[in-house]
């Protein structure tokens, strides 16, 4: 046997995951003559020697050799297959040794089944071994960030800075090697080489500057070192914490699986050591110790749970004090003649792993190690639905100097995996700080028991009073009578507390906002700057505007909140808004959808179930469109705060793919980039088109991050070309000019001549000079170096529908939108994360408000266009709303101005006072569709599907239908609008969002309404077909006979012909005309 080909083991005597292959050696029983053991010294770079590269790319220890079955023989050729992931090395040496196996082996000793026998075990030990494997628990990363003060710097600098510079120096030769043609390696095999030097020397920079104190340092280097410390408190307080409190609910003790040992054990044991090593913990030490020790070390108030007993210490001691299952564990593992085979001639006192980097946020300017050339086991995701996901580590595909040596085979969306934690260490602190009640509890004893005295003390002279009930009668009564009250009082405190009392006064919303609320008086002078203020008695802004086609597109980052069972509304949301042609490219002839080649929707959702967590995940690999975020799902718990968390580190869109005649403009964040994540089926067109050339351009990041609900139908092309003009509005005239109107305190009436820079941040041309003007750059570019150098330049907008009553003023939560500098100061700001708990659109506002440029945030309110659906019966409720109608509900309102005009005293004007009288008008919302707190009834019972969604849009013909009107469906159906006459012949314009869509059926109306239809009714084909033969009659001077349309050719009795009838036009009461 002595010519049978062996195993050959390549490791590290000092790495952790080399480790958890030895002890699996041990554990298994392999002889000495059984494995070949080599030793790659990670110290002096041989991991990167082209030798070593050819067994292993990733330049990893351990790697297995082992021979093929069929290349065993004397008399045949020996084949080998590398084994480079630890995972599939423990698996291979646990198979390779048991009653089942045909490997030749010399030794006797038992070779115990260390893979669990059930699926219910065998779901936990894949969940333990994939935890310690990720990156949040990476080993490597927390011994080259063990360091959070400048002692504790210094100390690591001495200990890793001579390994480092040998390894340097290795690299270095190789390269120079190379260069000169000593050696031949591919240009995979340098790009490896060239980037592990990098990371070398940017590790290398911080630690050479350990000695120096923070008063001798430059400014670069200062930030280098702020941000290596923000890292270390982030891997250590946060990460390790999340890890270890992970694996205390994964164990069940003492082992990980219970009494028997088993493959998950071999890498907690290895993964354990090394943690409790760099936490100041030695090999001596027991399990209490070193728990108490890693405590300790992470600060913060961090404890582990102490919830487990060992069998003979509860056969001793019915009331034996309880361990922490991971002291539980050491104590069971120092135990064992395989650890201490291992661990007891090891000094374990250098670093062990090669160095990968990971960028920090742009602002940071660092880049740090984050992955070891220690082989962890690459497997998907945690099953366990309680597991940490690592959705907030930053793609090696998204400024990465070079990918983990194990991310080549993990899964890489942008939108969840692949993306190491960048939480700041102040969100969960709070959750660790001793609660004020907690302080003495012997104090608090004494006051509740005084409390509970005094409680029993007057029940008993309640229940003795001669007038508390005590026949059964008089108790159901008194029951009954108790019960109406609290119903009452609970109505009436509704009633009350509601502010929503009367219809909402839309129509005043599309034609003269200055008349409604907050715009129908001066604003206090601490209100938020609302754009465009309307308390100067300026009219509705016209939308499009003329020359919005000539600007370059708005980045949008659409974030729909969901939940992990709502499949059918995502699919909803995928087969409809979010791709349909009609969405993004807008009505009539659209434009190909250059608007929205920037726009994305993304799904947002908190930690799934374990009763979805598996179709979450198909449902992910499917689409590419869902954003997991590392929080239990909720509403008002934290989840916006965290989800702009994520996107200030995680959120990219396309660049500008075609070219405008207004350049982009070039903002603080402009020149960030990252390569294209995988895409979404629903994702732009563009986008595509550009991912299939071969050579994609890097995107950038969103000038908008957005939050939806999952009840609201959006159009996009509609938002993004609101947005945009928002973007490359100029507020700076409008602002000071509602400053000085504030000062003076006095709002001017409706019909007011405008003063000539109101109209200026709003209109297009030389004069202006807001949106562009043939100076281009002058206007908008000006600008550009300080926007390079400093982000006050960045636009600071707050979109969405502005709700104001006595208490609150905010942006509804249907639908919001922040710009980038906005999202990114969110994201760090510590107050703002004192304020993630409540109502979460009210929390948002309430973060403008305390922005170190509050003065400076533009409140922009769109209330024409977003509205609740029909059938809602909400105070925002009405039909669907097109730009015809509002058209009509204009020059209705004009109508009335001008009649309360001629009725006002001489000379007096219409002013609000004499239009609104004590309160706004009934008719202002009045809706030929929906009634407040009604519910929706049909105008005639039977409609037909097109017919009943004809029904539900705002002034249609549809919508008038009742009983006895000689009006028929049909009737109403040929003389509709078509698409091109509701938005008047405008790509857009129209309907932004529809909120409130409660039910699927809804929702499916509402894309009907919104997305179908044609663009011209019969009636218009018909009027349009008359008006050229008539022009072709004129021109022949022949006479040409007007056709009939079958079934359409006559009208009612006493009616004009069908298609000859004039529309119908309805005045502010709701009565046509």
């Amino acid at each position: 046997m002595t010519n049978v080909p062996k195993a050959v083991l390549y490791y590290y005597p000092k790495s952790v995951w080399s480790a958890v292959a030895l002890l699996a050696i041990e554990e298994k029983g392999y002889g000495p003559d059984e494995i070949d053991r080599k030793v790659v010294d990670l110290s002096k770079g041989e991991n990167y020697d082209p030798t070593f590269l050819r067994l292993n790319p990733k330049a990893t220890v351990p790697v297995l050799v082992v021979p093929y079955e069929n290349s065993l023989s004397e008399d045949t050729e020996s084949r080998y297959k590398a084994l480079i992931e630890t995972k599939a090395i423990v698996e291979f040496l646990d198979k390779s040794r048991s009653a089942i196996s045909r490997t030749h082996t010399t030794s006797d000793a038992p070779a115990p089944i260390l893979s669990p026998a059930t699926i219910a075990a065998t779901t936990s030990c894949t969940a333990i071994i994939d935890l310690l494997h990720s990156e949040i628990a990476n080993p490597n990363t927390l011994r080259y960030v063990n360091a959070r003060d400048d002692e504790s710097l210094k100390a690591l600098a001495k200990e890793t800075t001579t390994t480092l510079h040998q390894r340097q120096q290795a690299l270095k030769g190789y390269l120079s090697d190379a260069e000169k043609g000593t050696i031949r390696v591919s240009d995979k095999v340098k790009k490896l080489w060239l980037e592990k030097l990098d990371a070398i020397n940017l590790i290398l920079a911080v630690l050479v500057d350990a000695e120096k104190p923070q008063a001798a340092l430059g400014e670069q280097e200062k930030a280098n070192r702020l941000a290596f410390f923000k890292t270390a408190r982030q891997a250590w307080e946060v990460n390790l914490s999340d890890v270890l409190t992970q694996l205390s609910k994964e164990m069940i003790g003492p082992y990980a699986l219970g009494d028997q040992f088993s493959i998950a054990d071999l890498h907690l044991g290895g993964w354990l050591s090394r943690v409790a090593r760099l936490a100041g913990a030695t090999k001596e030490d027991d399990g209490s110790t070193v728990v108490s020790k890693l405590e300790r070390y992470i600060g913060g108030g961090f404890l582990l749970a102490r919830d487990f007993t060992t069998e003979q210490a509860r056969r001793e001691n019915a009331n034996a004090q309880k361990l922490s299952k991971l002291g539980a564990f050491w104590d069971a593992l120092r135990e064992r003649p395989s650890w201490k085979r291992v661990y007891v001639n090891s000094t374990d006192d250098e670093d062990t792993a090669t160095l990968n980097i990971h960028s920090f946020p742009p602002n940071s300017r660092f880049l740090f190690p984050a992955s070891a050339a220690s082989t962890p086991s690459v497997s998907p995701l945690p099953s366990r639905s309680t597991s940490p996901l690592p959705q907030f580590y930053p793609s090696p595909h998204s400024g990465s100097s070079c990918p983990s040596e194990s991310e080549s085979e993990e899964p890489t969306s942008p939108l969840l995996l692949d993306r190491a934690p960048s939480r700041n260490v102040t969100w969960r602190a709070h959750s660790r700080q001793r609660s004020w009640w907690s302080i003495s509890g012997h104090r608090r004893q004494k006051r509740t028991w005084r409390l509970s005295r005094v409680t029993r003390r007057w029940l008993r002279r309640l229940v003795r009073s001669p007038f508390f009930p005590s026949q059964p009668i008089t108790i159901v009564l008194t029951l009954i009578l108790f019960s109406i009250f609290a119903i009452s009082l609970t109505l009436l405190l509704i009633y009350v507390l509601n502010p929503d009392k009367e219809p909402l006064p839309w129509r005043a919303y599309c034609s003269h906002p200055s008349l409604a609320p907050p715009f129908n008086h001066p604003l206090q002078p601490n209100t938020p700057h609302f754009y465009p203020n309307f308390t100067d008695g300026r009219p509705y802004p016209p939308f499009p505007h003329a020359e919005l086609d000539r600007l370059p597109p708005a980045g949008v980052f659409v974030g729909v909140f969901s939940v992990d069972s709502a499949f059918d509304r995502r699919n909803l949301v995928r087969t409809t808004w979010a791709s349909h042609p009609r969405s993004r490219e807008g009505a009539n002839e659209g434009d190909d959808g250059v608007g929205t080649s920037r726009t994305l929707v993304r799904f947002v959702l908190g930690q799934p179930s374990r009763e979805w967590e598996r179709r979450v995940k198909l449902e992910m690999e499917m689409y590419n469109d869902i954003i997991i975020l590392p929080i239990a799902e909720n509403m008002n718990g934290g989840k916006s705060h965290t989800y702009f968390s994520w996107a200030a580190i995680n959120a990219w869109v396309p660049p500008v793919y075609t070219s405008a005649a207004v350049p982009p403009p070039s903002f603080s964040y402009s020149n960030f980039t990252s390569t294209p994540p995988p895409l979404a089926p629903h994702d732009p067109f563009l986008a595509w088109q550009d991912i299939n050339s071969g050579s994609p351009k890097p995107w950038v990041r969103p000038d908008y991050v957005v939050k939806v609900d999952d009840d609201s139908f959006v159009m996009l092309a509609e938002l993004e070309a609101r947005l945009r003009l928002e973007l490359h509005s100029n507020p700076r005239q409008d602002n000071a000019r509602q400053r000085e109107h504030a000062g003076h305190g006095a709002s001017a009436a409706p019909n007011t001549t405008h003063h000539p820079s109101a109209a200026a941040s709003l209109s297009p041309g030389p004069a202006a000079g807001a949106f562009f003007s043939p100076n281009h750059r002058a206007s908008i570019g000006s600008t550009t170096t300080a926007h390079n150098n400093n982000n006050n330049q960045d636009p600071l907008i707050y979109w969405g529908y502005l709700v104001t009553n006595r208490l609150h003023m905010f942006m509804a939560g249907e639908l919001y939108a922040l710009s980038w500098s906005l999202v990114d100061w969110a994201s760090k700001d510590p107050t703002v994360k004192m304020l993630t708990r409540g109502a979460e659109d009210k929390q948002t506002a309430s973060w403008m408000r305390i922005h170190p440029r509050a003065s400076d945030v533009r409140w922009t309110s769109e209330r024409c266009w977003i509205y609740d659906h029909p059938r809602s019966g909400t105070v925002y409720a009405h039909g669907f709303l097109f730009p015809s109608e509002v058209t009509r509900v204009r020059k209705a309102m004009d109508a009335e101005l001008e009649r309360a005009a001629q009725q006002a005293p001489l000379g007096a004007g219409a002013t609000p006072t004499s239009v609104l009288g004590s309160g706004t008008p009934a008719a202002w919302g009045h809706s030929s569709v929906s009634t407040f707190h009604a519910r929706y009834t049909p105008p005639l019972p039977d409609l037909s599907t097109k017919h009943s969604v004809e029904a539900l849009v705002e002034g249609s013909d549809m919508s008038l239908l009742r009983e006895g009107n000689p009006m028929t469906p049909d009737y109403a159906w040929s003389h509709r609008e078509g698409r091109r006459a509701r938005y008047e012949g405008n790509r857009v314009g129209g309907t932004v969002v529809v909120h409130y869509i409660k039910k699927n059926m809804w929702y499916l109306e509402t894309a009907l309404a919104l997305l179908e239809g044609e663009e011209q009714s019969e009636a218009e084909r018909y009027e349009s077909s008359r008006r050229t033969q008539a022009q072709t009659q004129t021109q022949t001077n022949q006479v040409v006979p007007v056709p009939v349309v079958p079934g359409l050719g006559t009208g009612l009795a006493g009616q004009p012909h069908p298609y000859q009838r004039k529309p119908v036009v309805m005045d502010l009461h709701g009565r046509g005309h």
